[in-house]
């Protein structure tokens, strides 16, 4: 297996990941309180990791929201595998990754496309206490997942203070748990690190956070996407704008009662306390709308190819937000109600 794909298992669960095959059907959405028959069209099989920005695929299976637009939802427990390389290799027909994995995957088999977004914000830099900025860890032992979002913000932060990675002692672990167990432990100085996991990194440690992506990036930047093989956006694309519809309604109910989203998901999905991951999900909410970022993120690939992560851009294809704008415009309603717009 490569470095490139080893990558890929970010923020895979350990011991058992979880997954939803959803059965969609082509009934459109209901919205008037009717609820549809369930559906019994295609099998849709997810894969996806375990940041905060997985939160809408996990909150609308555990609430069936996937049922209001025909669909039936079933939580399969499995052996961990490699999100990425599922996708792209046709054993899953979406997944919620994050688009850094996604433009390297695609770079090799470009048969999917982003559809939409999922989760915004929520990467980190912590440090140790004392580290108090980025010029601070020349030298130091810092960790990070490669070719994440994680690791390409990190990268894009010591362009913007005139080092690189040379500068540092850059150590690549692969999963979320032994990276944030490694920094609280004092094996690293300072790790780029996903929510929930780097709130709790954070106070345990009585470190500090030396950048968001925010002060770089701006406001509303993407983390994870969804993802679809394309092949289903072709062939079905009801299917495709009902998974959309879904996540819509998921992203609604967490920002309206996430005390209630974060009861279903601690210790199921996100191992950390309730009081971090309600803290951490302040830093990376739901963003299903993320139609101004198709620039963005194919900004990033520039990066990566200065990381040999890529040797070549991937095309205009690696984003389709056709059925986001479909669903916006036939379910308005959907989209009037999340905090979450585009400026498009």
């Amino acid at each position: 297996m490569s470095s490139q794909d080893r990558a890929s298992t970010r923020r895979e669960f350990l011991g058992r990941s979880v997954r939803f095959t959803i059965a969609v059907g082509i009934t459109p959405a209901c919205l008037s309180g009717v609820q549809p028959a369930e559906g019994s069209g295609p099998l849709v099989k997810f894969s996806h990791g375990t940041g905060l920005c997985n939160m809408p695929l996990f909150y609308a299976g555990e609430k069936k929201l996937f049922a209001k637009y025909g669909a039936n939802a079933e939580v399969v427990l499995t052996v961990p595998g490699t999100a990425t390389i599922q996708l792209a290799s046709n054993q899953v027909e979406m997944a919620v990754l994050p688009y850094t994995s996604a433009i390297a995957a695609y770079t090799r088999s470009p048969g999917f496309s982003v559809i939409s977004g999922s989760g915004i914000q929520g990467l980190q830099v912590v440090a140790k206490p004392g580290i108090k900025g980025f010029a601070d860890l020349k030298g130091k032992k810092v960790g990070a997942q490669q070719a994440d979002t994680l690791d390409i913000m990190l990268y894009d932060y010591m362009k913007k203070h005139g080092m690189t990675y040379k500068d540092l002692q850059m150590q690549y672990i692969a999963d979320t748990f032994e990276l944030s167990n490694a920094f609280i432990a004092g094996q690293l100085d300072a790790i780029a690190i996903i929510e929930p996991y780097a709130t709790k990194c954070k106070t345990a440690t009585g470190g500090s956070f030396l950048g968001d992506g925010i002060d770089i990036y701006g406001q509303g930047y993407p983390d994870c996407v969804l993802l679809a093989q394309k092949k289903v956006i072709d062939k079905e694309p009801e299917v495709v704008k009902n998974v959309i519809r879904a996540f819509f309604d998921a992203e609604y109910e967490i920002e309206s009662n996430i005390e209630e989203a974060a009861k279903l998901m601690v210790g199921k999905y996100y191992k950390t306390d309730m009081a971090s991951l309600l803290s951490a999900a302040k830093a990376q909410p739901p963003g299903v709308d993320i139609r101004d970022k198709r620039e963005f993120m194919f900004g990033r690939a520039k990066s990566m190819r200065e990381l040999n992560y890529i040797s070549k851009d991937p095309d205009q294809d690696f984003v389709n937000f056709k059925y986001l704008d479909a669903v916006i415009k036939e379910s308005p309603e959907l989209w009037r109600r999340v905090r979450v717009h585009s400026r498009t």
